[in-house]
């Protein structure tokens, strides 16, 4: 069995206008939602599937994509103003359906610490 894998991301969350928008700082990634429960589970699945995929390909040269300064920006004077929440998501190898065997990929967790940004806050 490969060796088990853990990351840690940082999330930015606010709102705007009507959709709720995620962004993750380490890897680049975007998702959007009408709410704030459903864009958790979005981000969240987003980054499962880019670490899946570069773990599968063994593409990790390519994972981390760092976001833009403006964003890093906002995700520190957030942190500043509150505490982050952590989420936490937990992969095991999937099952193959037609050979019934386990997946050679390692299972692997992370940690996500999401600050909703100060727009964010004054909008709930």
């Amino acid at each position: 069995m490969k060796d088990k894998w853990a990351f840690e991301f940082r999330i930015l969350i606010r709102k705007e206008e009507e959709l709720w928008v995620a962004h993750c700082l380490e890897l680049d990634l975007v998702a959007t939602a009408p709410s704030e429960k459903q864009l958790e589970e979005d981000i969240v699945n987003v980054i499962v599937e880019q670490v899946s995929y570069c773990l599968t390909h063994d593409n990790l040269d390519y994972l981390f994509r760092r976001a833009p300064q403006e964003i890093w920006d906002e995700y520190i004077a957030c942190a500043k103003q509150s505490k982050p929440k952590v989420l936490r998501k937990r992969r095991e190898p999937e099952v193959n359906s037609r050979t019934k065997m386990p997946e050679d990929l390692p299972p692997f967790s992370f940690t996500a610490n999401t600050c909703w940004s100060p727009a964010a806050c004054h909008a709930v």
